[in-house]
């Protein structure tokens, strides 16, 4: 980038007549004040040495300056307000940013210094994102972006409606894992990606963090950033790689597996403690008044209440309860999907048990199918109440349990859901390694044939007729064009 003009270093409160060569490494969605009306818009700053500065956009000034600091692009910038950081923001934003309005000056140059930017990510592989499931860490990733699922629409438990759409990205091993793409990102970033699915756009996400959310998955955070199809020579490799297995990559498309609810093979890689301390007993969570928690627990599983529905009808797309027939399709009022299909869920309420307590759970999915040793459509056919003939509705030997802890509206304690059951016997690793890969997580092993016969709403050619849809109409283009 040359070293002529000055670092960003060089520039504080009060200095004059000076200039600096920046690339624009992240430019974040724009926002709006936590305190004020105002709106405003982040970017991050990079010079030739690496150094970073906060730089801020606000009101008009975003729409002003949209198309002049595009991400990745090289500038000359001068008579940027350049101000100490409030000291609250000192440790994410800096010591000093800058304010850019319309008296800043600013001067494209074209340069590439792509390498300097990338230089700076630190890609977490695929198989190593178990290890950050559920913390506040955050992970950069790149991967090609094979299918978008349905956008959907979320309500938070604060009763707040959010937009939300999946993408499914793929790795140079074939393995896939959903990034959920929230809110401002999902107008951006994703209807960019509907427009141009069929290229199999390669992505560079910053700023991300794992979840335990349909298995596992990554998600959008306030602050992530992306490069999509950016010029990197890491992202022509990529698209190579993709041109040469692109019959593979077209048959998984075609197949569409990573849509299935069967947990991703990522989460078959969990970190699961192999340690009798890094499990949590139960008496210490009992109680719990705190917001949402993740633990690990071993202990048995039992069925106390009979007389139970262990399972509901759902909509596909949202998991969330639906009065509809199964095989029927409809408008989702919770995801606003307007052709939604009905299927049903497995579900079961449980006691979880250690040496030294209990606590009541539920499980929802995988996990309760694992569980019961059947299917959420025997489930549904199942007319009697259950035995140990039709289910299982206990365990012999401990189990590991991932268990989520979260407050409820009208109680003060916490209420608990099982994400994953775990037979410590399918542990196949290096105990000193701590990290034992496991081959079935919350998956069914097998399954017990009910005590009435199966009869269904729809035949099974029906049922397959009956395919998903995708909600977004621009993305059922592209899916098909893509296929």
């Amino acid at each position: 980038m040359g070293d002529k003009f000055q670092l960003i270093h060089d520039v504080s409160p009060g200095t004059t007549g000076w200039t600096v060569k920046v690339v624009v490494a992240e430019k974040f969605s724009p926002r709006v004040a936590q305190r004020s009306p105002t709106k405003y818009q982040n970017l991050t700053l990079m010079d030739s040495e690496g150094s970073t500065v906060q730089a801020t956009l606000y009101g008009q000034n975003i729409t002003a300056f949209q198309d002049e600091l595009l991400l990745g692009k090289t500038y000359l910038i001068s008579n940027a307000l350049v101000k100490e950081t409030n000291a609250e923001y000192k440790a994410k934003s800096g010591e000093i940013q800058w304010t850019i309005s319309g008296r800043t000056r600013i001067r494209r140059v074209e340069e590439n210094n792509s390498n300097l930017l990338i230089s700076t990510y630190s890609f977490t592989d695929f198989e190593d994102l178990p290890k950050y499931m559920d913390s506040n860490v955050d992970i950069s990733v790149i991967g090609m972006i094979i299918d978008i699922k349905p956008r959907r629409i979320i309500q938070t438990r604060f009763g707040k409606e959010c937009q939300v759409h999946d993408l499914v990205l793929v790795n140079k091993r074939f393995d896939t894992v959903l990034l959920t793409m929230w809110e401002t990102f999902v107008d951006n970033e994703c209807k960019y990606i509907c427009q141009n699915l069929r290229k199999k756009l390669v992505l560079i996400g910053k700023h991300l963090k794992v979840t335990s959310f349909n298995g596992l998955s990554i998600s959008t955070k306030a602050d992530s950033s992306f490069f999509i199809d950016g010029e990197f020579e890491l992202v022509e490799e990529f698209k190579s790689w993709g041109h040469t297995n692109s019959e593979i990559i077209d048959n998984m498309i075609s197949e569409k597996h990573y849509l299935t609810s069967t947990p991703s093979k990522l989460s078959s890689k969990l970190s699961v403690p192999t340690d009798e301390k890094d499990f949590t007993e139960i008496k210490n969570i009992q109680g719990l008044k705190t917001m949402k928690q993740f633990f690990w627990i071993k202990g048995k599983a039992s069925v106390k209440v009979l007389n139970q529905t262990y399972w509901y009808m759902s909509c596909n797309n949202c998991n969330k309860i639906s009065s509809e027939n199964y095989g029927d399709i409809y408008p989702c009022v919770f995801c606003k999907c307007t052709d939604a299909k009905a299927i049903p869920r497995a579900k079961v309420y449980m006691q979880l048990t250690d040496p030294t307590g209990y606590i009541n759970a539920t499980a929802i999915g995988n996990p309760a199918e694992y569980f019961l040793q059947s299917n959420a459509e025997i489930l549904m056919n199942q007319t009697l109440i259950p035995t140990a003939a039709s289910m299982r509705l206990s365990m012999d030997e401990d189990e590991i349990f991932y268990v989520k802890a979260i407050t409820q509206e009208l109680s003060p304690d916490c209420k608990f859901e099982i994400l994953f059951i775990v037979n410590p016997s399918q542990i196949a690793g290096d105990k000193n390694k701590g990290k034992a890969p496991v081959e079935h997580i919350g998956e069914p092993i097998k399954f017990l044939e009910p005590t009435t016969k199966r009869s269904l709403f729809h035949s099974d050619t029906d049922d397959a007729q009956s395919s998903k849809k995708k909600c977004d109409k621009s993305t059922v283009e592209i899916t098909k064009k893509n296929q």
